[in-house]
């Protein structure tokens, strides 16, 4: 399959989030058949500027393959200088046009600018130039408003790749209903892949996605923590309710992973992610605060391992 000129083996993509999309993560979601990850939000300006931290974010695990940068900012020679930094790294760079959080709109940045499109679109022209990787946007359908279809042309005529919608507005964050048919509207009016994204937790609603948006990509963000097997789900085509055993082996593997990427940072890092695998299952509080006040990973093993048994 083709995303432009970006070839994946299927057609669902991990989305990039902040403080969950690390390398590890990834990893997991690729063992159950991701075709296409996608970095944490990586700022333009830390880049230019050799943050370690940020540095961090581009590392990626052998399987990580294809694998595409998300930057972030609102400067367009930043947004240059950083391609140039980066596009060895990865086989796609992504402009981050959907953000809502209120430290990125400060900024300028992020699903800001859908209110600045002619900045936007320089960024875009300066990104499109200054790399022969292909180029991708992640925007949201609009900031106070659908966003134009002058808008969407503009994009498709600057050589972008593909671009993912995720259907809310900006004011919306993560709530309320997605618009599909906003993302519908796009995916007839352009030629350029439409990757549909918002609210696809299940196979079953995958398939309603699918049928309003007539989009063939489809981009999973909230509901893979916790659930990474979302993507064998859509290649088996059927939902799961996957056992305690089987959940507790998951979570055993990606801190392994976790522990291998970060050291004793893990476990602190882990504890989001323990409680999302966990969520829905009867009794697990105790645990839950276990895993809170644990710092050390053969702890945190030892946890996992007697979720579910008689204590």
């Amino acid at each position: 399959m083709n995303l432009g000129s970006l070839k994946v083996s299927n057609p669902y993509l991990l989305a990039p989030m902040a403080g969950y999309t690390d390398m590890p993560f990834r990893k997991i979601c690729r063992e159950f058949g991701c075709a296409l990850t996608f970095s944490e939000l990586v700022s333009v300006n830390a880049l230019c500027f050799d943050n370690k931290k940020t540095l961090q974010y581009l590392k990626r695990d052998g399987i990580d393959k294809p694998f595409c940068i998300q930057l972030f900012g609102s400067e367009p020679e930043l947004f240059k200088e950083a391609v140039q930094r980066v596009e060895d790294l990865c086989e796609c760079i992504d402009i981050n046009a959907g953000c809502p959080a209120p430290k990125v709109i400060r900024a300028k940045a992020g699903a800001y600018l859908l209110k600045d499109t002619d900045n936007f679109l320089k960024i875009i022209d300066a990104v499109v130039k200054a790399t022969k990787k292909p180029v991708s946007i992640k925007m949201r359908m609009g900031y106070d408003a659908p966003n134009s279809d002058d808008l969407y042309r503009a994009i498709e005529d600057r050589g972008v790749s593909f671009i993912t919608i995720h259907g809310r507005l900006k004011k919306e964050y993560f709530k309320g209903e997605v618009d599909y048919n906003h993302i519908a509207h796009v995916k007839e009016l352009i030629n350029i892949p439409v990757v549909a994204n918002g609210g696809i937790d299940s196979f079953k609603k995958l398939q309603r996605v699918k049928a309003i948006t007539g989009c063939e990509f489809f981009m999973v963000g909230q509901a893979a923590i916790g659930k990474p097997f979302i993507f064998e789900d859509f290649l088996s085509k059927r939902d799961t309710k996957r056992d305690l055993e089987f959940i507790k082996s998951v979570m055993l593997r990606h801190l392994s992973y976790l522990y291998n990427f970060s050291g004793k940072k893990a476990i602190s890092q882990f504890r989001k992610f323990f409680h999302a695998y966990l969520k829905g299952y009867p009794n697990v509080k105790k645990f839950n605060n276990m895993i809170n006040r644990c710092s050390d990973y053969y702890e945190a093993v030892e946890i996992i391992e007697k979720v579910g048994k008689p204590t």
